[in-house]
């Protein structure tokens, strides 16, 4: 009877668990800063779309004050609060809009993007 060595995999799960675990840890580190960006630009764009909604109780400057609250409030950029708010009559529609860039931090890279909000709401 021919036996054959036992090689020892003593720690292997271990490691393997290890490097599971760092590799879960990294990518919830940089999710969580790409989440942040795209809820803050998400929220905007939802008040945005309040704000249309009910444009025509409020004047412009009424509703450009409490869009750059928001801004404020979401820790965006100051270039984020340079709102242009257009009424049309025919068709009656609101488009408000702004434009704004934020850096994010990638492993061994920094990425820079551009977020648009647009919002057109029918009167």
């Amino acid at each position: 009877m021919v036996s054959t060595p036992r090689v020892s995999r003593r720690g292997a799960s271990t490691l393997g668990c290890l490097v599971a675990i760092m590799l879960l840890m990294a990518i919830l580190y940089y999710g969580v800063d790409i989440g942040r960006t795209y809820w803050s630009y998400y929220r905007l764009k939802d008040e945005m779309e309040t704000s249309a909604r009910f444009a025509q109780t409020q004047p412009d400057d009424q509703i450009h004050r409490h869009l750059v609250g928001v801004v404020q409030d979401l820790g965006l950029p100051a270039e984020a609060q340079r709102f242009v708010i257009k009424r049309t009559e025919h068709p009656p529609l609101v488009t408000i809009r702004t434009s704004y860039s934020v850096e994010l931090v990638l492993p061994f890279t920094r990425k820079r993007i551009t977020l648009t909000p647009i919002v057109e709401v029918r009167q």
